[in-house]
């Protein structure tokens, strides 16, 4: 006996979507949710340290009042979906389309610098911000989530990605972790968030170590004790001056790999973090 299965398909408007970006990515530079509860300035510092760190907290609450930029470099955007498989949108050929129409009118009508060029060589700036870097996850039912990531080229240029041996063990990677710090120093402008992406193969633990940011999770506490440890010898603060606070907050990720691999990737976040969600 033949059964019939009706399935209810929810359909998103492409103009919901295209808003959804636009709002997210224009808050993002305000006041990301990212930041809401965070506090740079710390009883322990030193007078000089805590002095730059109470800047950066002033500087997030003028942004967030006076809705102007937490940093000058708005970064790239960078946008994950996640989409059910009972989910569909209007108005569109492509995601990708509605995806970059808000994000173009996010950096446009939220006075937001343009940092994208179109050639890595050539290095034209089209004054668009575009294209977002987009990644899909299909999952099931009709979820239809976005997430966003303001990075700026800073801290991008300080990330570090390396095919480690099994032998290295959680050690080896807890000394990657630091030597990227290390080697970072004050160009990325710390205090850093720091997202670590162990496994999967070379082109997916980059994007491990970014999804480690955007989720703020942690899943290995023993990893993440051996970083922590580290970290207290890196001998540098805000901004890269002498100081105790050069890290925020690390957070990890794993995925399967392998038997003869173990990548991993150290995404470094400014301490302009800029992550938030919107959900359709």
């Amino acid at each position: 006996m033949r059964r019939l299965f009706e399935v209810a398909m929810r359909i998103i408007e492409g103009l919901a979507i295209k808003e959804a970006v636009k709002e997210l990515f224009i808050k993002l530079n305000y006041s990301p949710v990212s930041l809401e509860n965070v506090v740079f300035a710390d009883s322990g510092m030193d007078s000089f340290e805590k002095q730059l760190a109470e800047i950066i907290d002033e500087n997030r609450k003028m942004a967030k009042t006076e809705k102007r930029p937490l940093c000058q470099d708005c970064g790239v955007a960078q946008v994950f979906v996640k989409m059910g498989k009972n989910v569909t949108f209007s108005d569109s050929p492509s995601l990708e389309i509605l995806i970059n129409k808000g994000v173009e009118e996010a950096y446009s009508e939220g006075l937001l610098r343009k940092s994208t060029v179109a050639d890595p060589f050539e290095r034209k700036n089209e004054g668009k911000n575009l294209p977002a870097f987009i990644h899909y996850e299909l999952c099931d039912g009709d979820t239809f989530e976005i997430c966003g990531i303001a990075k700026g080229g800073g801290s991008e240029n300080v990330s570090a990605q390396k095919m480690l041996v099994p032998a290295v063990g959680r050690e080896g990677v807890a000394e990657f972790v630091f030597e990227t710090l290390k080697n970072a120093g004050g160009k990325g402008c710390p205090p850093y968030f720091v997202g670590v992406g162990v496994g999967g193969t070379f082109d997916s633990v980059a994007v491990l170590a970014k999804k480690a940011l955007l989720e703020q999770v942690c899943e290995d506490k023993e990893l993440l004790e051996m970083i922590n440890e580290k970290i207290k010898d890196l001998g540098f603060g805000v901004l890269g001056f002498p100081g105790i606070c050069p890290v925020k907050a690390v957070y990890v990720k794993k995925a399967p790999t392998h038997i003869a691999m173990m990548p991993a990737a150290v995404a470094l976040n400014c301490h302009s973090f800029r992550t938030g969600r919107v959900e359709l």
